[in-house]
């Protein structure tokens, strides 16, 4: 599909975002508008030059975001990685100690097997007179840098810039590689191909293609995974491929490496292509075509003569004698022993294992073959390579190094089994967790994740204590199992990552920050889509369609999609600090952990904290926004003014109603997003495999700094950003010492798809067991309006919030229940019907509470008022109050002893409610028949309410005049003061038992709304 032009797309989003808020503005005025609120064209404006202020600002930020251009010139960037390379293999070089004088001689030649190119398609396009053979022979001995400039001039010398170079398992034929890599980089000219030394044992054509493979592999080692600049300048032709060990490949594949190399690499690309002799040759004996143009070189045994001069140029410990090798050497330079000491390999094992170990040369006289010899020393090599240097004092620890050696063999022969299973060489830090860690590590993460939450939701509840808002222990087990069946699906769904860099770059921004929010996009439509369409067929079959259903799956479906914003922006923000280098960087295992670890990190905290701090408002205005729509289009009021709306979902519906609350609540939602992040990243999935194979004894705790000294030790080697085995022959000779059951290579996992199906089923069916084990405690109904009709009086049910009782003026009774709006039941009652009417406006309505109707029998004094005691003070009448059940056959409850009239009363008449008990000014007083206390507090002057109404655990009194409603909280005494947005006036309220419900019916319809103070 053809892309629009960079311009159209910015013109299209600003296009966009100016319709949006126009669309928003107009909606926003028209809800003003609707709702009867004239008064506030002011406020109008304002939110209308809000909006229009907030479009401006985001198309004048979207200009600061360009979009990543195009790499800059390709030679530029070829002169960039090599600087990178050459950093990268000089400290190899010194690492492998290849710079010391004593370095072993190296002689090479060309190749006298039937395996090169034929002379003429080598010389097509050279010069007359060029002599091949002189110009490809050469010697390692001293000089290194000599060497590498000779190396170098030789192999410029080729027509094509082709070569192969093959030798026997330990020839030195990466050595060499190397050493003409830097050769090639050191007199290399600005804007030439770079030599790049890449490692063919992690390439198998079947599966991958040469383009692919080297793009891949360049971009995570120097460009962050980035891989634009490595197809570049492979196509450029700025790349010189060094390809080392064809003969590490399995053997299927080597037939098919050679033609692809041909096929992929045109003329004009240099290759340099390693393999063992002897498979080089069985592989084009066996059909497979030489590669195109490129003569042959073969590194040559070491001769008796260099291999004698070497060790002897070696300060030996006291005791060890190796002049009876020399001498059975120089007797049989065609013997076993002689062939097995004629590779560097075999020589620099011979020099660590007999000056560290103490043991005696003279054992190798003992064996009779050259395989011998060199698994006799490759046995030893580890224990020598941790033995202390004799005569070396401050060095390394003498304590307890066999214990250390032991333990390091028992490591790296659990690598070299990995390895050999995989049939790799690269050591790569970021695949081992995919590869081994255990199927049950997901469902294993998933439970720590929702312990962890389970224990933060409780340390919250402890916090903020029972009398606050803090969610039930039942919804924090709920919480906790969610983020547990979440966890384990992030685990098992999220491929293998690769390292990543973070970078503040603002090239590319749009891209990257459009990238993360249709990620976000894709993860809540995975699960929303299925649910929306089923929930609609459900409804369709089952009920039928109406204003309640509707309202009862807009208005959730709304607060989601702010959650679903709150995600989407959170992903973008992490995929806009997971930017590439533009730069190439020196590759290293540890660096790519450091790298990766800084962008995971500060990736999920940045996400974490941007989710945490918006979903809640998002999900607030999106429900409250969508309500208001939904009732405006209705011709249903709201039941508070537009900006008291918002503001009290933003508090009560999701938890916010103190300062402590939000402290305790606003990061949960953030931390849990940042471990779900998390969870994505390879270093932290590295470092759970790690902690688990260090709990098993498999490997050390530090894995990194034990890889780190195990190449000090020369017993690995770094490939950028890989560790390898200083030689394939050590790897392999380890992992033949592993028990068998641990060498075999896995099988194809036959039962993954049955393993993810069933840890599918585990998860649906703990969801299942927390919703049917831990009782519904939510009290936010589904729906906001019940159509009840005018009612005189309310309350909630005996039952909690789910119940509403209403009674007319008429005094008929009727139940309703508030999470289906539908009417229920009424239970069989003895209470007067004439206790309950209140046919005209001068009538007092009945006195509701969830236990039952408050009657009150006046006193004979109530009717000739006060008497005067003998002292002269006035003696207050006293009234009998009773609380008659709803239910029939219960106990009615009598109180008689309070002074002054009561204007409401707890269900259990332990809460009693007085109103206007100060001399000046209004008063509310909350008695606690039970505890024989008193709260007193004051009312603004201004809240002129006709009736009281009380929780039924006493923590908070409300009342209504006209469209004010004001809520008094009776720990602090603090209260409330909020507008209605409906047409028309309150006629009856009611508090539910913990106070967090108000309903209040204006105009027949009686709205349930969730308050916070």
């Amino acid at each position: 599909m053809t892309r629009l032009p960079i311009h159209v797309q910015r013109r299209w989003v600003r296009l966009s975002i100016l319709a949006l808020s126009a669309l928003a503005s107009f909606a926003l005025g028209w809800i003003l508008l609707d709702s009867g609120q004239y008064e506030d064209y002011e406020q109008l404006v304002a939110w209308i030059g809000l909006f229009v202020s907030m479009a401006a600002l985001l198309v004048s930020l979207a200009q600061l975001f360009p979009t990543l251009p195009p790499p800059t010139d390709a030679g530029q960037l070829a002169d960039d990685l090599a600087i990178s390379v050459r950093a990268q293999w000089e400290e190899e070089v010194a690492a492998r100690s290849l710079r010391t004088p004593r370095v072993i001689p190296l002689d090479w030649s060309a190749t006298r097997r039937p395996v090169a190119a034929p002379p003429e398609e080598i010389h097509r396009g050279a010069g007359d007179g060029l002599l091949l053979r002189p110009s490809l022979n050469g010697r390692l001995e001293g000089d290194f840098d000599a060497a590498a400039r000779r190396l170098a001039d030789g192999y410029r010398r080729t027509p094509a810039g082709r070569l192969v170079v093959l030798g026997e398992p330990g020839s030195g034929k990466s050595v060499l590689a190397a050493i003409l890599t830097l050769g090639l980089l050191a007199e290399r000219e600005a804007g030439a191909p770079v030599p790049v030394l890449l490692t063919l044992a992690g390439w198998d054509p079947r599966d991958e293609s040469l383009k692919d493979w080297i793009e891949r592999t360049l971009g995570t080692a120097y460009y962050g995974g980035r891989t634009e600049i490595p197809r570049m300048l492979l196509q450029a032709q700025r790349l010189l491929l060094v390809l080392d060990g064809l003969d590490e490949m399995p053997e299927a594949a080597r037939r098919d490496a050679v033609s692809t190399i041909n096929t992929t690499c045109g003329d004009g690309v240099g290759v340099v292509l390693t393999c063992r002799s002897t498979e080089f040759q069985d592989v084009i004996a066996g059909g497979a075509p030489v590669l195109r143009r490129a003569p042959v070189v073969e590194v040559a045994p070491v001769s008796t003569t260099d291999m004698i001069a070497y060790l002897s140029d070696i300060n030996w410990p006291d005791g060890v004698q190796w002049e009876p090798v020399y001498t059975h050497l120089r007797a049989n330079s065609d013997g076993p022993m002689a062939a097995a000491l004629s590779t560097p390999l075999a020589l620099t094992l011979a020099r660590t294992v007999y000056s560290n170990s103490g043991r005696d040369p003279g054992e190798l006289l003992d064996f009779d073959s050259s395989h011998a010899v060199q698994d006799h020393l490759l046995d030893h090599i580890v224990t020598a390579a941790y033995a202390p240097v004799p005569g070396r004092g401050g060095g390394r620890d003498t304590d307890g190094w066999e214990r250390e050696a032991k333990q390091a063999e028992k490591y790296l022969t659990f690598l070299a089994v990995y390895l050999e299973r995989h049939r790799e060489r690269d050591l790569v830090w970021w695949l081992l967790s995919q590869r081994l860690s255990s199927p049950l590590t997901g469902l294993a993460v998933g439970t720590a994740v929702g312990l962890l939450a389970t224990f933060t939701m409780i340390v919250r509840i402890l916090s903020v204590g029972p009398g606050g808002d803090a969610p039930l222990p039942e919804e924090s087990v709920a919480i906790g199992v969610g983020c547990a069946i979440l966890a384990t699906i992030v685990w098992y769904a999220a491929p293998g990552a690769s390292p990543g860099a973070l970078s503040l770059r603002r090239e590319g921004s749009l891209e990257r920050l459009g990238r993360g929010f249709s990620t976000g996009l894709k993860l809540a439509a995975t699960p929303a889509l299925p649910v929306c369409v089923a929930g609609g067929i459900a409804i369709s079959f089952s009920s039928g369609w109406n204003e309640a259903d509707l309202a009862g799956i807009i208005v959730p479906t709304a607060a989601v999609c702010g959650g679903v914003i709150a995600l989407c922006l959170a992903l973008a923000v992490n995929s806009w600090l997971d930017a590439p280098p533009e730069h190439s960087k020196k590759a290293s295992p540890a660096d790519l952990l450091r790298q990766d670890r800084r962008s995971s990190l500060t990736g999920a905290l940045a996400g974490g904290v941007l989710f945490g701090a918006t979903v809640v408002p998002l999900c607030s205005v999106t429900w409250s926004t969508v309500l208001i729509l939904f009732s405006a289009a209705t011709s249903n009021p709201i039941p508070s003014s537009t900006a008291t709306f918002i503001r009290d979902n933003l508090s009560s519906n999701f938890a916010y109603s103190s300062t402590l609350s939000f402290i305790l609540t606003a990061p949960l939602p953030g931390a849990v997003l940042s471990l779900l992040i998390l969870l994505t990243r390879a270093w932290p999935r590295f470092s759970i495999l790690r902690f688990s194979l260090a709990i098993q004894g498999e490997l050390p705790w530090k894995l990194m700094h034990f890889l780190s000294d195990a190449r000090d030790r020369q017993l690995l080697r770094q490939s950028a950003g890989a560790y390898q085995f200083r030689h394939i022959r050590l790897q392999e000779r380890l992992a033949s010492l592993a028990p068998a059951q641990d060498r075999s290579t896995p099988g194809p996992r036959t039962g993954q798809r049955a393993f993810h199906a069933a840890t599918g089923a585990t998860a649906v069916a703990l969801l299942l067991t927390g919703a049917l084990l831990i009782p519904d405690t939510s009290n936010r109904p589904s729906f906001e309006f019940i159509n009840t009709g005018h009612v005189a009086a309310m309350t909630f049910g005996p039952d909690g919030s789910q119940t509403l009782i209403t009674v007319d003026k008429h005094g008929n009774i009727k139940n309703w229940n508030t999470e289906t709006g539908d009417a229920v039941a009424v239970p069989d009652h003895s209470i007067p019907k004439s206790y309950l009417e209140s046919s005209d406006e001068f009538t007092t309505p009945p006195t509701l509470t969830s236990g039952g109707l408050l009657h009150t029998t006046l006193s004979e004094e109530t009717f000739s008022g006060a008497t005067v005691s003998e002292d002269g003070y006035e003696i207050t009448p006293y009234d009998t109050h009773e609380l008659l059940p709803w239910r029939k056959g219960k106990s009615s409850l009598r109180i008689d002893s309070i002074a002054g009239a009561i204007e409401h009363a707890s269900s259990d008449l332990r809460y009693l409610l007085q109103a206007d008990i100060a001399e000046y000014g209004n008063s509310l007083r909350r008695l606690d028949t039970l505890a024989g206390d008193k709260v007193d507090c004051d009312v603004p002057g201004e809240t002129d309410g006709t009736y009281w109404r009380l929780s039924g655990n006493g923590a908070r009194a409300a009342t209504s005049a006209g469209k004010r409603i004001y809520v008094m909280n009776f720990t602090d005494c603090k209260g409330t003061d909020d507008l209605w947005s409906g047409n028309k006036p309150i006629d009856s309220l009611a508090l539910s038992h913990n106070g967090r419900k108000l309903a209040l019916n204006a105009g027949g319809v009686t709205w349930i709304r969730t308050i916070a103070h």
